[in-house]
C-alpha cells in the first residue's frame, strides 16, 4: 500500500505516512524496517490496556488515537493495509463545509427499512447513543445501488483532526462492546465499521460520500458476481480483501494488466503475499492467534444476537 502511494498518489504521493502496531505482537523484520525507512515512513509501536485486546478490528480506532498524538496536519486519511493506490485520490481533499468522507461501498449488515432483518440490530444502536431514527441519513450503496440508513465501508476514509473523531470512534467502540449486542449476521465482526457511522453521527459532521472507485472491492469471493472491468478502470483506491494471496493472484494481476498497465507491470516483479516470518514468530503469531479466538468465543456467548 506504501509504496503504491508514493508511486501513484500524485500530489499525495509525498503526503506523511505512519503506520502503527498498537498491540502486542512480533516485531517489524528488519526488512519491513528498512522499507520503512525509504518510503519515509513513521512506526507508533504502542500497547494501550483495553479490555478487548484479543479483537483485531479495534486496532483501527487504537491506531488512530496513537497517530493523532504525532499528527499535526489538519486532514487525515484512514488507508486499510490492504489497499493499493492506482492513481491520484483526489477526491481526498475536502471541500469548504466538509468534515468527513468515506464510502458506501455495499450494503453488507446496513439496514434498508423497517423490512430490513437488520433493522433490529440498528434501532438498538441508535437508542444506546441516543439518536433519532427518524434524522439519520440515507445513502445508496455503490456496489448494489441499494438505499440504506447511512453505513460506510471503513478501509478507506478521511476527516478533520480538529473534531476529535478518532478518541469517538474508539468510544463508541469500547461502549458497543460493553453493550454485549452481536449481529445476527456478521456476530461482532464489523462492530468497528459500525462505531465509525455512530461516531460520525454523534458528532453530527458534515459528511461527503466518496464513489466507488475510491473504496473499490476487489476478492476471491466477490469478483465472479460483481467485478466490471469499466469500474475497475476509473478506480483510485482498490481495496484488495485475498486478492493478493497465491490463490487469486493471478486474476488480480490480470486484471490490472488491463485496468492499469504500469501498475500491473510494477506489481507482477513483487508476486503474491506470503508470509516470510522467521518461524518462532509464526508461532508466537499462532499462539496469540489462539488465545484470542478463545476471548473472543467466549465474549460472544453472552451477547444479545439482534
Amino acid at each position: 500500500m506504501i509504496e503504491s502511494l508514493r508511486k501513484w498518489g500524485g500530489k499525495f504521493a509525498d503526503a506523511p505516512i505512519y503506520a502503527v502496531t498498537p498491540r502486542f505482537g512480533p516485531p517489524l523484520s528488519q526488512h519491513t524496517k528498512n522499507t520503512f525507512a525509504r518510503l519515509n515512513v513513521n512506526h507508533i509501536r504502542c500497547n494501550p490496556r483495553t479490555n478487548y485486546s484479543w479483537l483485531g478490528f479495534l486496532n483501527k480506532p487504537l491506531a488512530l488515537v496513537a497517530a493523532e498524538e504525532c499528527i499535526t496536519s489538519e486532514s487525515v486519511c484512514w488507508l486499510d493495509s490492504d489497499v493499493l493506490i492506482l492513481g491520484e485520490p483526489e477526491e481526498l481533499i475536502f471541500k469548504e463545509g466538509e468534515d468527513f468522507v468515506a464510502c458506501a461501498s455495499d450494503k453488507n449488515i446496513g439496514s434498508a427499512g423497517l423490512e430490513d432483518p437488520q433493522d433490529k440490530f440498528w434501532k438498538e444502536l441508535y437508542t444506546i447513543f441516543d439518536l433519532n431514527i427518524e434524522n439519520i441519513p440515507w445513502i445508496v450503496t455503490e456496489r448494489e445501488k441499494k438505499n440504506i440508513r447511512i453505513y460506510w465501508n471503513s478501509g478507506v476514509f478521511a476527516y478533520r483532526r480538529s473534531l476529535g473523531l478518532a478518541k469517538d470512534y474508539l468510544q463508541v467502540c469500547f461502549d458497543i462492546l460493553n453493550a454485549e449486542i452481536a449481529n445476527h449476521e456478521s456476530s461482532i465482526f464489523f462492530h468497528e465499521q459500525v462505531a465509525l457511522v455512530l461516531a460520525m453521527l454523534k458528532r453530527d459532521l458534515k459528511w461527503r460520500a466518496l464513489p466507488y472507485s475510491y473504496n473499490y472491492g476487489m476478492g476471491s469471493k466477490t469478483h465472479s458476481q460483481w467485478y466490471s472491468e469499466e469500474q475497475f478502470k476509473a478506480t483510485k483506491i482498490v481495496h484488495y480483501h485475498d486478492a493478493m494471496w497465491p490463490w487469486f493472484w493471478e486474476t488480480f494481476v490480470d486484471c490490472l494488466d488491463q485496468a492499469h498497465p504500469p501498475v500491473a507491470q510494477w506489481l507482477k516483479p513483487l508476486g503474491p503475499l506470503k508470509n516470510e516470518a522467521p518461524i518462532q514468530w509464526r508461532a508466537t503469531s499462532k499462539l496469540l492467534k489462539e488465545v484470542r479466538s478463545r476471548q473472543l468465543n467466549n465474549y460472544t456467548k453472552a451477547c444479545r444476537v439482534l
